[in-house]
């Protein structure tokens, strides 16, 4: 992971891209599961926590310029606590991109590549995200940068083209299965915002000036495309629910049609995702060779990408069938989001703020 500065933009296309990719992949369906026709209700109330919480994150990074979260560990409990924040990421984002791939390819092996065996579908997309990591990080987060916008319009397009099939009483009753699962339960939900997890890292590649934008800008364009995709699926209920458990976006492209000469959008829709898909996964890929990197010190990139790469293909098999991955995607992933983004990541900022203060030095002052 180069050391190279990214600018705004692109920093803001990297954080949105966690969410939006997850979009993609049936997050809208796991919230209505859990909070009904109220889901975005609980949206519009987790983002506003996502938003205080990530205001409180810029805060505390504030006094730690140019320092990511293994850096501020280091800071304040020496380098046991660096390792054991590193690999704790580490796993997080190595196992989470695997099982991400897998869901993914399993969708994709049912809407177009019945024939072909998963494991080629895995090779595939595995061998490109080795090349895409060749080019570079700085590369990486043009391309995203490029190909974002293409899917936040795809989601807009799929909310007002299927204007035409929506029944409003989707959202009905508006508290869904109540108060509680919407407001105190519903909180759980904070996993969504789990681009949060890029902020801790982003620090020595933005400039200081910019990171609150960043912050700011990517939880608002984050919980503003999560409420679009949920409010779209409330909406189409009816057709969603009786449909074969694949990316609920795609079946609500399917149903978009401007005329005899624009049908079948979702094949377009479709080649636009598996590319941002592709660029989401190469990132976090080259963030996890960037935190092995710090790790261990070892400065051979090469050959990590070649071994995280195999090591990503390998893992996205270990799931035996779709209930151990949904199991993994809307259990597993989302209370290791909140335990390691939302709570350690948190207390450890907060302790090293604490630390700062007590040994009064001035801002930007700390040696690690």
């Amino acid at each position: 992971m180069s050391e190279t500065k990214i600018g705004k933009f692109e920093a803001i296309a990297l954080i949105v891209s966690i969410l939006v990719n997850h979009l993609i992949l049936n997050l809208p369906k796991g919230f209505i599961a859990s909070t009904g026709s109220a889901s975005s209700l609980n949206i519009l109330f987790v983002t506003i926590i996502a938003l205080l919480f990530t205001l409180l994150i810029v805060k505390l990074l504030h006094k730690f310029p140019n320092l990511d979260i293994l850096d501020i560990s280091k800071f304040l409990g020496g380098n046991l606590l660096k390792n054991m924040i590193g690999i704790l990421f580490l796993l997080y984002f190595l196992f989470f991109s695997s099982t991400f791939l897998r869901n993914f390819s399993e969708d994709l092996k049912i809407i177009y590549l019945q024939q072909k065996p998963l494991i080629f579908i895995l090779a595939i997309f595995t061998l490109a995200i080795i090349i895409v990591n060749k080019l570079g990080f700085k590369s990486m987060c043009k391309s995203n940068l490029i190909f974002m916008p293409l899917v936040l319009c795809s989601i807009f397009i799929i909310f007002i083209a299927n204007a035409q099939n929506f029944t409003p009483q989707g959202l009905l009753p508006v508290l869904g299965y109540g108060i509680i699962p919407t407001f105190f339960s519903g909180i759980s939900n904070l996993f969504a915002f789990s681009g949060i997890a890029f902020l801790y890292f982003l620090p020595p590649k933005v400039e200081s000036k910019d990171f609150k934008k960043i912050a700011i800008i990517s939880v608002i364009i984050s919980g503003t495309f999560l409420l679009l995709s949920i409010t779209s699926l409330l909406f189409l209920f009816p057709i969603i629910e009786n449909t074969e458990d694949v990316m609920s976006l795609y079946i609500a492209s399917r149903h978009i049609s401007f005329g005899r000469f624009f049908q079948r959008l979702d094949a377009f829709f479709l080649l636009t995702w598996i590319i941002s898909i592709v660029s989401y996964l190469s990132i976090v890929l080259s963030l996890s060779i960037h935190i092995f990197k710090k790790l261990t010190h070892i400065e051979h990139e090469t050959s990590m990408v070649y071994c995280f790469g195999f090591l990503m293909f390998c893992i996205s098999l270990i799931p035996s069938s779709f209930a151990q991955l949904d199991f993994l995607e809307n259990t597993l992933f989302k209370y290791m989001v909140l335990g390691i983004v939302f709570v350690i990541s948190f207390i450890v900022l907060l302790l090293a703020y604490m630390k700062y203060k007590r040994l009064h030095k001035k801002e930007g002052d700390v040696l690690v």
